[in-house]
């Protein structure tokens, strides 16, 4: 049995950091705006808005826990955005029929 210490430690049982839920919020807003604005040949605006919503939303939440990002987070957030760049180059490589 576990102690009730264990339970009331974090509410909801809410253990995944903010660093890790912005990582994956972005790889996950930028994989849609890629299927849906940046498809084909030609890119939509609306994809450069979708990125500059996420920079804004990544600018206010990395301002907001400030205390939760140490020099670990950085670089992992560092090397998601580098991971981005890369995941755009390689997905507008490819062949497609549109």
């Amino acid at each position: 049995m576990l102690p009730d210490e264990v339970y009331k430690r974090r509410p909801n049982h809410n253990n995944t950091p903010e660093s890790i839920i912005l990582i994956v919020a972005n790889y996950i807003v930028f994989a849609v705006a890629m299927q849906l604005f940046a498809a084909c040949t030609k890119i939509n605006s609306f994809f450069w808005v979708t990125l500059a919503a996420l920079a804004l939303y990544n600018f206010f939440n990395i301002r907001k826990y400030r205390a939760d990002y140490g020099k670990a987070q950085i670089i992992a957030y560092v090397i998601s955005i580098a991971g981005m760049f890369l995941l755009f180059f390689l997905l507008r490589s490819r062949e497609l029929s549109c």
